[in-house]
């Protein structure tokens, strides 16, 4: 009777409803402000996108009047390959005890049950896509080394441990999800609790390798060698390099980079001049910090500003 009263269909049905749109607002990659390529294969057969890509493309040739155009150097080969994304399943559950129901109150469970579902399945699926954004597979990076993309930034022996940040055009990735944010409940009669299980399947992969580059610097929040901090210097020339590569931009003109808590700090501390042995913060506040950063410097370095807690960070770079 309990998993059919009233207060426990209320219960499933507040949080399967707002699963979805907590989980979308949490998750920082799949998005098509960040990632163009996106693919919403849910109801179909089949795990496995791929995604059509071709070679790059090369210069025309100057052609004299009634000549072949198709011919010898004019000639462009635009075979194709593909970009396969596998989906994968990431999962998080939760018990909630009939006591807990009881004296929490239905509305305050709702929260902390989609709170701690959600979160945790939107932050497994950035970890992986930053992995694969840096690495094309969902494996953990040990050492800067393992990052396969162009990097910039200072040379590894002068750090003692590394964050990366991901510079990059929305069409470098490819996403695909195979199954939306979902919630099953069941009650264990033996415990007298519910157990809660969150869901998703969903897969990243490189679509142009070249599209992507990796900014390392120190790790340390308050580093006070400026050489290994992250600099805005650092952020152009990454997006220096993907305008060589003829990444394309967004319709703004503008590209994605994403950056540890670390990493915003050293920005933030170019814009405010800051002393960081004295801990002596500038004039600037954080909105004004967060205006500048977004707006004047990223028009100047060509490039929209996210933070991520879930990029790799604090690696080895033996």
């Amino acid at each position: 009777m309990t998993t059919n009263s009233t207060a426990i269909n209320d219960l499933y049905a507040d949080v399967v409803a707002d699963l979805i749109p907590f989980y979308d607002n949490m998750v920082l990659l799949p998005n098509q402000a960040l990632i163009l390529n996106s693919y919403n294969i849910s109801g179909t057969a089949g795990d496995t996108v791929k995604i059509p890509t071709h070679d790059a493309y090369t210069a025309g040739a100057t052609v004299a009047e009634g000549n072949q155009i198709i011919t010898g150097a004019s000639e462009s080969d635009f075979s194709t390959t593909a970009a396969s994304i596998s989906v994968v399943k990431r999962g998080a559950g939760s018990f909630v005890t009939e006591e807990s129901l009881e004296d929490g109150g239905i509305a305050t469970v709702r929260t902390a049950v989609t709170t701690q579902l959600s979160r945790a399945i939107a932050q497994s699926t950035d970890i992986a896509g930053f992995r694969v954004a840096l690495t094309n597979a969902e494996t953990a990076l040990t050492d800067i080394s393992d990052v396969t993309v162009t990097t910039v930034g200072p040379a590894a022996g002068a750090l003692t441990g590394a964050d990366v940040a991901v510079v990059m055009s929305p069409e470098a990735m490819g996403y695909a999800m195979k199954r939306e944010p979902t919630l099953k409940m069941f009650n264990d009669v033996d415990r007298d609790r519910h157990d809660m299980v969150a869901t998703v399947r969903n897969g990243f992969v490189q679509v142009r390798p070249g599209f992507i580059n990796g900014v390392v610097s120190s790790n340390v929040v308050a580093e006070a060698t400026a050489a290994i901090r992250c600099n805005l210097d650092d952020i152009s020339q990454a997006v220096t390099n993907l305008r060589t590569a003829n990444a394309p931009t967004d319709a703004s003109g503008f590209y994605v980079a994403c950056v540890t808590p670390a990493q915003e700090y050293h920005l933030a501390s170019q814009l405010n001049n800051v002393n960081v042995s004295g801990g002596n913060i500038g004039d600037l506040s954080m909105i004004g910090n967060g205006a500048l950063l977004d707006g004047l410097i990223g028009q100047a370095v060509g490039c929209r500003f996210f933070r991520s807690n879930n990029l790799p960070t604090g690696l080895a770079t033996a």
